[in-house]
């Protein structure tokens, strides 16, 4: 059952923006669609396999996702509503973590189809793939930058979990963050001018991961977002820029909160219960009605990042 906390904030006249999300809330992972007021929660892939990581396409009537319903790790996409679903990758490797250019042309993906994970390129108007990074530590979790022509991701080069870019046209890549514990899932800001990521600093206690926001262009001026003594990762951008969605580690688990881009104004959108994680903002319904705080899915079914599926 699920029990709903309002207050009279319901009553100011904002749209919902709509949210996608994956958990194991019906035993196994599927991808569920939700909304920032609160909507019961709907079940999009009813598949008895693990299906992870959603990724909108840009005109918000596709969803991009990987599942393992064909044995291994590999990219689907389905209509918003959940119907048509279609594998795109047909490859013996792990393929994961799909990201759709701004464009709407490719979609960014980790694949260890040369033995280790590097970031490829599918093209979906021919199939084609292209291997993009090529390096032999792991790189992971592609981010298209508002252009479409750069990707953010986190690698383990140096033997340490960092932000990097690379331009999709010339290659060149460049290292964004430098600090001695792992820095990891980027996301860029609508205004291509700032990313936000999860970094992991010594001086806590208790190492956890923070959400913190650098400068898109060299890095700098990293500031944190939250500071709290358990995890938050994987998170998403509003495309007003407004707000941010990420993962929160609470009992153990996963659960889904939301706040402003300044880290104020913080709210838990999903705790179901089980696993809630890797939530996207629908790129067609992007208005979050922040003053709706009073509002939250109070019952519905210990990681550290990274993390983009089993």
């Amino acid at each position: 059952m699920f029990f709903l906390s309002v207050d009279s904030a319901m009553c100011q006249p904002h749209a919902p923006a709509t949210i996608a999300f994956a958990s194991d809330v019906s035993g196994d992972w599927e991808i569920y669609l939700t909304d920032t007021a609160g909507k019961r929660p709907i079940n999009l892939t009813h598949n008895p396999a693990a299906d992870y990581y959603p990724t909108w396409a840009p005109d918000g009537t596709q969803i991009a996702f990987f599942s393992r319903r064909d044995g291994n790790h590999e990219i689907y996409v389905m209509h918003a509503d959940g119907t048509n679903q279609q594998r795109l990758t047909h490859h013996p490797a792990t393929d994961k973590a799909p990201a759709w250019s701004p464009d709407g042309t490719r979609l960014a993906f980790t694949s260890n189809r040369e033995g280790h994970f590097d970031i490829y390129l599918l093209h979906l108007n021919n199939g084609e793939v292209e291997h993009l990074t090529e390096n032999p530590f792991e790189d992971e979790a592609p981010a298209w930058s508002p252009d479409g022509d750069t990707l953010v991701f986190h690698s383990k080069r140096e033997l340490n979990w960092d932000i990097y870019i690379v331009n999709v046209h010339s290659r060149v890549e460049q290292r964004l963050t430098h600090q001695p514990l792992m820095d990891t899932y980027p996301a860029w800001s609508p205004d291509g001018s700032r990313i936000v990521y999860a970094s992991m600093h010594a001086e806590a206690v208790l190492a956890d991961f923070d959400l913190y926001i650098m400068d898109a262009v060299d890095g700098g001026n990293k500031e944190a977002l939250t500071d709290t003594p358990t995890d938050e990762a994987v998170p998403a951008w509003a495309s007003d820029g407004k707000s941010i969605a990420f993962q929160f580690e609470k009992d153990g688990r996963w659960v889904i909160h939301l706040m402003r881009a300044d880290g104020s104004e913080r709210r838990e959108l999903i705790n179901n219960g089980a696993w809630a994680a890797q939530p996207k903002w629908s790129t067609a319904l992007d208005v979050l009605p922040i003053e709706l705080f009073g509002l939250q899915i109070l019952q519905w079914g210990k990681m550290r990042a990274p993390w983009v599926g089993n």
